[in-house]
């Protein structure tokens, strides 16, 4: 997580290690492991947190669209007088000179191959959390305290 607080002189990048009512106490990227920061709620002007994602539907369907077109491409055209090659398009004729098994089963091939490399590829990106307007909690020596914040 990212956060601003002008009372500990700005931005802080970390992770969150706990948050109890009046306070966050964040572990610094950078700081010692084990250390953990305090940083007073109200101080807290924004915050943005990380969230990660696997590409994997996204690899299945480049992967698949892939050995499609690589299917449809295919050629017997491409071998030299001796009978052989190592085009592309000559191998992928190989798998079949019929074309739905080709798009079947290069198709099939490419999505499964997609599948293994999006899983292990990681989208990471920032978004802002909306911090609370109304905040109820336990006021000193006892009872309910009422705190609205407002941002100009």
């Amino acid at each position: 997580m990212r956060l601003d607080a002008p009372s500990v002189g700005g931005r802080i990048t970390g992770t969150l290690l706990a948050r109890e009512a009046d306070r966050l106490i964040v572990s610094v990227d950078g700081d010692a492991p084990g250390l953990g920061f305090i940083v007073p709620a109200d101080s807290v002007t924004w915050i943005d947190v990380q969230r990660e994602r696997r590409l994997t539907l996204e690899g299945a369907a480049l992967g698949l669209l892939g050995g499609t077109l690589l299917a449809v491409g295919a050629s017997p055209d491409c071998v030299d007088e001796y009978g052989e090659s190592t085009a592309l398009a000559c191998l992928a004729y190989q798998v079949s000179p019929n074309l739905d098994t080709r798009v079947a089963v290069l198709g099939g091939v490419g999505a499964l191959v997609g599948v293994i490399i999006g899983s292990e590829t990681r989208s990471r990106k920032w978004v802002p959390v909306q911090l609370e307007q109304l905040g109820v909690g336990p006021a000193p020596g006892g009872g309910l305290a009422l705190g609205v914040r407002l941002s100009f």
